[in-house]
C-alpha cells in the first residue's frame, strides 16, 4: 500500500457498532485527514497501519460507535448552568434564597444573580414562591431564577425594578405575571412573561457567551457527544451568537458540530444570509425553531380535549396558532427546516397540519421538518409523521422528570387512556417515522446514557412503575443508539457525513467502557466514555 495512504489513527479490538443496518463484524476503523478511510477485519489491518499511525487498542468488552448527536440543546443556557447556581437540591423557597445569597457572594462583579432548577413541586410547601423571600436575602441586586422546566422564572423586587415590572405592567401575550390580591406582581413570571426580565438578565458580551459554550463543549466531549442542534429561541430571547460561534470555528476551538436553529419569527432572509455565511463542517445554520405551546404540568400544553383533572381548560398556546401555517410555509418555501415545540396533542396536530399544507403548496424543498418533544399524540396522528416525512425529536429523560412516579402529574392531567400515548417512542418507530433523540439540556442532564436508560425502561428513579410506564413503548438498545446517532444526523441533514461509521465520513466516534449490547439497562445507565474522537482527533480520553 502507498505510504501516503497509511492511517493517522486506528482504533481496533473493540466491538464495533457502525449503524443498525451496517455490518456487525468490523475489527477496526482507520482514519486519515479527519475522515474514515476503512472499516475492516483484522486481516486487512496491515494495509493501513504504518510507522506514523497512532493506534488505540481496546477489547471486545468495549464498544466503538458513532459519536452521540444531541438533537435539542439550549447551548448557551446549558453552559451557564455549568457555572451558575444550581437549586435542584433545594427543598423550600427559603432554602433557595439562602443558596442564592451564598452564591451571590462568589460573583461580586456581576450585576445579576442567576440560578436554575428550582421546582416548587419538590417542596413540602408547593406554593409558587414570591419576591419577598428573595428580598430577605438579596435586596440590592437583581435575581433571576429559572425553574426546572424553564417555563417559569422567579425574581426579586430589585429585578422587577430594573425591568420596570409594576402593578401597571400588563401581562404579555401568552404569558403572565402572578399577582397578589391587590394586583401587584409577586415575582413569579410565567411563560412569555419571563422573557421580559430574561432579556436583561441574559444580556452578556460575546466573550462571556464563548466561555459558556466552552464549558458545555467540554461536558459534551466527556459524554461522547460530537454534534448537537442548538435551539435558540426562548420566550422572546435569542440565545444564539452566530458570529461568536463562527469565530470559535475559524479559530479551531470547536470540538462539536453545532447546528444552530434561530427564531422562526425572525427575518428569514437574514437567517438564509447567515446560513450562507456560516456553513462549515463544524458550524452551520439550516433550521428555524419556535414554541407552539407550553407543558402539561402547568396546563399550558394545548390538548384536543380538556384536562382530566381540570376540565375547565384545554391548555393554551405561546403564539397565535392561526398564523402558524403562514410561518411554516414561508420557511419551507426557502428550504429551511422547521422545529416546532409541541407537547400537547392539539399542537402536535397543528404542527402536522401546517407541515402538510406547506408541503402540498410548495412540494419537496429539501427541508426536514421536526416536532420537538411529542409528549402527547392523538392516535389518529401517529401515522402522519412518516407520510409527511416529519421527524419526531424526542427527549426520553422527560419521561421521568419528577423525582418519583407518584409525583408524575401526567396521569392525573390526562387520564388513563390519553396517558397511554405519552412519549410513544416505539409506536412512532413502528409507524415508520424518523425518530431522533436529544436532551433539552439544561432542563435535564445531557448524559446520553441516562436518556437511553429511560427509553429502555421507562422507569422513574424510584424504580416505579413496575415494568415501566407504558411498557409497550419501550425500545431496545439498537433502536436507542440509532436514534441518538444516525437519527439526529438525519434530522440535521448531515447523514451523508456523520451519524455512522462508514468510509468517507467524518471521523466522529467514541469508545464506551462496556459493550452496551451485552448490558442490563442499569449497566447502560452507568456506562462511561473512554475516548471521544472528533474529526479524527482525540478530544477526550479516560484510559
Amino acid at each position: 500500500m502507498d505510504k501516503m495512504k497509511y492511517a493517522d489513527l486506528i482504533i481496533k479490538g473493540a466491538t464495533v457498532f457502525a449503524e443498525k443496518n451496517l455490518p456487525k463484524d468490523y475489527d477496526f476503523v482507520a482514519v486519515k485527514d479527519g475522515r474514515i478511510i476503512k472499516c475492516g477485519k483484522t486481516k486487512e489491518l496491515c494495509g493501513y497501519e504504518g510507522p506514523g499511525t497512532q493506534v488505540l487498542q481496546f477489547g471486545k468488552s468495549q464498544l466503538l460507535m458513532p459519536g452521540f448527536n444531541d438533537s435539542h440543546v439550549h447551548l448557551i443556557m446549558a453552559g451557564m448552568y455549568q457555572e451558575c447556581l444550581n437549586l435542584e437540591t433545594a427543598k423550600s423557597a427559603d432554602e433557595c434564597g439562602k443558596m442564592a445569597a451564598d452564591y451571590a457572594k462568589t460573583i461580586p462583579g456581576q450585576e445579576w444573580v442567576i440560578g436554575w432548577k428550582w421546582y416548587h413541586l419538590y417542596w413540602e410547601d408547593k406554593s409558587l414562591p414570591t419576591a419577598e423571600t428573595l428580598d430577605k436575602y438579596i435586596p440590592d441586586r437583581p435575581v433571576f431564577l429559572m425553574n426546572a422546566e424553564l417555563h417559569g422564572a422567579w425574581v426579586n423586587s430589585k429585578a422587577m425594578e430594573v425591568c420596570g415590572i409594576t402593578k401597571e405592567t400588563p401581562d404579555p401575550a401568552y404569558g403572565k405575571f402572578m399577582r397578589d390580591s391587590a394586583g401587584n406582581p409577586t415575582g413569579y413570571l410565567d411563560e412569555m412573561a419571563l422573557g421580559i426580565a430574561g432579556k436583561a438578565a441574559f444580556d452578556m458580551p460575546a466573550a462571556e457567551q464563548k466561555r459558556y459554550i466552552r464549558a458545555m463543549q467540554e461536558r459534551c466531549n466527556r459524554f461522547g457527544i460530537t454534534a448537537l442542534t442548538d435551539v435558540e429561541p426562548f420566550f422572546g430571547i435569542g440565545f444564539g451568537n452566530h458570529r461568536a460561534l463562527h469565530e470559535m470555528d475559524q479559530a479551531g476551538e470547536l470540538t462539536l458540530r453545532i447546528h444552530s436553529a434561530p427564531d422562526l419569527f425572525h427575518d428569514l432572509d437574514e437567517v438564509l444570509a447567515d446560513a450562507e455565511r456560516y456553513n462549515s463542517d463544524s458550524y452551520r445554520i439550516q433550521h428555524v425553531k419556535q414554541f407552539i405551546d407550553g407543558v402539561a404540568t402547568t396546563y399550558t400544553a394545548l390538548l384536543i380535549e380538556p384536562y382530566s383533572d381540570n376540565p375547565e381548560t384545554k391548555g393554551s398556546t405561546l403564539m397565535d396558532i392561526e398564523k402558524l401555517p403562514g410561518y411554516v410555509e414561508a420557511a419551507h418555501k426557502k428550504g429551511l427546516s422547521v422545529k416546532l415545540h409541541a407537547c400537547g396533542d392539539a399542537t402536535v396536530r397543528a404542527a402536522l397540519d401546517a407541515y402538510e399544507k406547506a408541503i402540498g403548496k410548495y412540494g419537496d424543498t429539501g427541508a426536514r421538518h421536526a416536532i420537538e418533544h411529542n409528549e402527547i399524540i392523538h392516535p389518529d396522528d401517529l401515522d402522519r409523521y412518516a407520510k409527511l416525512g416529519v421527524i419526531a425529536s424526542v427527549q426520553p429523560e422527560h419521561i421521568a422528570i419528577t423525582e418519583d412516579f407518584a409525583s408524575n402529574g401526567y396521569t392525573d392531567r390526562l387520564g388513563s387512556e390519553r396517558s397511554k400515548l405519552t412519549w410513544p417512542i416505539k409506536s412512532l418507530m413502528d409507524s415508520g417515522a424518523a425518530v431522533c433523540f436529544g436532551s433539552d439540556c439544561p432542563v435535564v442532564s445531557n448524559d446520553p446514557f441516562l436518556e437511553i436508560y429511560r427509553a429502555l425502561t421507562r422507569l422513574y428513579d424510584d424504580g416505579l412503575p413496575e415494568g415501566g410506564w407504558n411498557p409497550q413503548e419501550k425500545i431496545n438498545i439498537e433502536e436507542a443508539l440509532d436514534a441518538y446517532t444516525y437519527g439526529s444526523a438525519y434530522a440535521a441533514n448531515r447523514e451523508h457525513d456523520i451519524g455512522t461509521l462508514e468510509e468517507g465520513k467524518l471521523a466522529d466516534m467514541i469508545v464506551v467502557d462496556r459493550n452496551l449490547f451485552e448490558c442490563t439497562p442499569q449497566e447502560v445507565r452507568d456506562a462511561a466514555v473512554m475516548a471521544t474522537i472528533f474529526g479524527g482527533k482525540i478530544v477526550y480520553r479516560n484510559f
